[in-house]
């Protein structure tokens, strides 16, 4: 039989099979769509400088369905998903060593070999690889997050003088955002507030889709 302390150990390290650092590649590819990251970033409120306002004119749009258009997403989108996997690949291999030192672990349990002090050290050892594992986790989807805002910025930035471009031909005095996070931001708007989403594609030299003014 494994002494108290090692059966102890062993409960308190079903965490690791149980909770979300065993589920690190779950949680770290589904943590984010692009498309609603892409929704956080373009929460925009965007006031138009030397804009002649008319009667305080609101345009507004869907920056997701722009920014999924442009032709630099593509090249985004597949660079954020081999960045995604090689951190999930590291992340996989860490799992996979600490699992194997735990199995260790219990298969010397009923071992006279393995001293109390030679337990303790192994145990030790374990928790200081799940602590390292957990935190590298957090480290990995920070790096991520960076890098994605690097990768979009360019993007967002030729939306950006598109939004601006439309917004001075139109004489409009505020540009929102429609949505967010794939939730509605724009409840209602009556038909003094204008969806520019069309123009900015249009001034993108984007074809419009059927779904480019649905909002």
């Amino acid at each position: 039989m494994a002494s108290s302390p090692a059966r102890a150990f062993g409960a308190a390290f079903v965490s690791l099979l149980t909770d979300p650092v065993s589920r690190t590649l779950h949680t770290f590819m589904t943590f984010r769509s692009l498309t609603r990251t892409v929704g956080l970033l373009a929460l925009l409120l965007l006031p138009l400088v030397g804009a002649q306002a008319q009667a305080n004119r609101i345009g507004y749009l869907d920056p997701d369905i722009i920014i999924v258009q442009m032709p630099e997403y593509t090249q985004v989108r597949d660079s954020l998903q081999a960045r995604e996997q090689l951190i999930a690949g590291d992340l996989q291999q860490r799992e996979n060593e600490l699992r194997t030192k735990f199995q260790e672990l219990q298969e010397l349990a009923d071992s006279p070999v393995l001293t109390a002090d030679a337990r303790q050290e192994r145990e030790q050892e374990i928790l200081t690889m799940q602590a390292d594992l957990e935190q590298r986790q957090q480290v990995g989807l920070q790096e991520l997050g960076r890098y994605e805002a690097q990768q979009l910025q360019p993007l967002l930035l030729r939306l950006q003088e598109a939004i601006d471009a439309v917004g001075d031909e139109m004489g409009l005095a505020l540009v929102i955002s429609a949505r967010a996070n794939n939730a509605p931001v724009i409840l209602y708007a009556s038909d003094a507030a204008v969806n520019i989403t069309e123009a900015v594609l249009t001034r993108l030299g984007i074809e419009i889709t059927s779904d480019a003014g649905s909002n």
